[in-house]
C-alpha cells in the first residue's frame, strides 16, 4: 500500500511537492501524526471516557454523565489513589487529546464506604509484596484484590489497597495470599490504617489528609464570587474587541448570556433578554458560542428578534500586553452546557449562575 504525502514533513513549502511513500514509514507516520492533532482529530476514534458503576449483582451501570467524566479527550492513562486522604479512590486521567489531565475526586467513600487502607510489608523476596492477594471477609461478602503496581497503561498504581466495608460493618477478616505463597490471617477495624508484616504482624499507620477543592461549575473556570475580567472577543464586525462586564453593566446588574445558533432553547429566550434589557433592571449582552463559520447565522437570529443589547463572538486572541484576558479563562468550552447566563454585579463579580432558558420573573 503507497501514498501521497508531503514531500517536506510538516512544512508549508511541502505541500507544494507531494511524493509516494510506503504507508508506515518514518515521514508518513510523523506526517498524519501531525496533521490528525493540529486539526483536533481522535488517535482512536473519538471514544469518549466512560465510568460504571458496579451493582454488586452482576451487572454495571453507566454514570459517566452523572459523575462527570464523561470527556471527549480520549483518556490514555488512569491512576486510582485515594488523594486526598478520605478513604474512597479518587481517579486521575490523563487525556490523549490536548494533553490535558482530570482529577475527579470521589465523595462516594466518605459517606457510604468505611474503610479500612492496607498496606504490605513482606519479608522474603521483594519488599512491597507485587503480586499478592488481599481477601477481605465482612458478613456483606467477601472481596480480592491483587497488589499490583503497574495496573493501567503507562500507569502505576499505589502501593496500597482500600476496602470499604460497608456503614455496619466493625471489623474485617482479611487474608494475605503473599507471592511466595505463604498465606497469613488479620482481623483489622473498621477505619483502620494498617501495614500487614509477612508472618502476622501489623502496623498501623498515619493518614495524611489532604482535602480536594470543590470542583468548578460545568463549563467555566470560575466560581461564584470571582470576578470576570475584561476579555477578548469579536465584534458583528469581525474586529477583536474587549467585552469589559464592568462597562457593560454600567452600575446595574449584568447578564452574560452564553448561546449559540443551533441551540432551540438558546434561540427561544432571546426575546426574554431583550425585553429585560429594555426594562433596564439588569444590563443584557449575549457572547455567541458558534464557530466562525456559523457567526453569521447567530447574527441573523439576533436581527430576527429585534435585539438591541451588545453582542460578541469567539475567535479573538488576547493581545499581548493588552488588558483583555482570553476567553479560555473564563470558559471550558468543551463542558459548557447552553444556555448559560452569569450573572454579574456592577463590579463584574459573579453573584448567581442560570442553567438552561431564563424564566419570566
Amino acid at each position: 500500500m503507497v501514498a501521497s504525502t508531503q514531500g517536506e514533513c510538516g512544512t508549508d513549502e511541502g505541500l507544494k511537492d507531494f511524493t509516494t511513500q510506503e504507508v508506515g514509514n518514518q515521514g508518513y507516520v510523523q506526517r498524519h501524526n501531525t496533521q490528525m492533532f493540529a486539526e483536533g482529530r481522535s488517535f482512536s476514534g473519538n471514544e469518549r471516557d466512560k465510568l460504571w458503576l458496579n451493582l454488586g449483582d452482576g451487572q454495571w451501570f453507566d454514570v459517566s454523565d452523572l459523575s462527570g467524566c464523561d470527556s471527549p479527550n480520549d483518556g490514555r492513562a488512569l491512576v486510582t489513589c485515594d488523594f486526598d486522604g478520605d478513604g474512597d479512590l479518587d481517579l486521575f486521567v490523563h487525556e490523549l487529546q490536548r494533553e490535558r489531565h482530570a482529577l475527579y475526586r470521589n465523595e462516594l467513600g466518605t459517606l457510604y464506604g468505611n474503610p479500612i487502607r492496607l498496606r504490605l510489608r513482606a519479608t522474603k523476596g521483594q519488599w512491597e509484596a507485587i503480586g499478592a492477594t488481599v481477601t477481605v471477609t465482612t458478613e456483606d461478602g467477601t472481596r480480592s484484590l491483587p497488589l499490583s503496581r503497574g495496573a493501567g497503561f503507562e500507569s502505576s498504581q499505589p502501593g496500597e489497597l482500600i476496602f470499604g466495608l460497608g456503614p455496619d460493618a466493625e471489623e474485617a477478616q482479611v487474608q494475605v495470599r503473599w507471592p511466595g505463597g505463604a498465606v497469613d490471617e488479620y482481623t483489622v477495624g473498621a477505619g483502620q490504617s494498617v501495614t500487614l508484616v509477612e508472618g502476622g504482624e501489623s502496623e498501623p499507620f498515619e493518614v495524611v489528609r489532604c482535602p480536594l477543592p470543590d470542583p468548578l461549575p460545568p463549563g467555566l473556570r470560575k466560581h461564584t464570587g470571582d470576578t470576570v475580567p475584561p476579555l477578548a472577543v469579536m465584534n458583528g464586525s469581525d474586529e477583536e474587541v474587549e467585552l469589559d462586564p464592568v462597562a457593560l453593566a454600567d452600575g446595574k446588574p449584568l447578564y452574560l448570556n452564553l448561546w449559540a445558533s443551533y441551540c432551540g432553547p438558546c434561540v427561544a429566550e432571546m426575546p426574554l433578554l431583550q425585553k429585560k434589557h429594555v426594562e433596564g433592571e439588569v444590563r443584557v449582552a449575549v457572547l455567541s458560542m458558534d464557530a466562525p463559520a456559523d457567526q453569521p447565522k447567530a447574527a441573523a437570529i439576533l436581527k430576527k428578534v429585534g435585539a438591541t443589547f451588545p453582542a460578541f463572538y469567539l475567535g479573538a486572541k488576547a493581545s499581548a500586553g493588552g488588558t483583555a484576558h482570553p476567553i479560555e479563562e473564563l470558559l471550558d468550552l468543551e463542558r459548557l452546557p447552553i444556555p448559560t447566563t452569569l450573572v454579574l454585579d456592577a463590579e463584574g463579580n459573579i453573584t448567581d449562575i442560570i442553567r438552561g432558558p431564563l424564566q419570566e420573573d
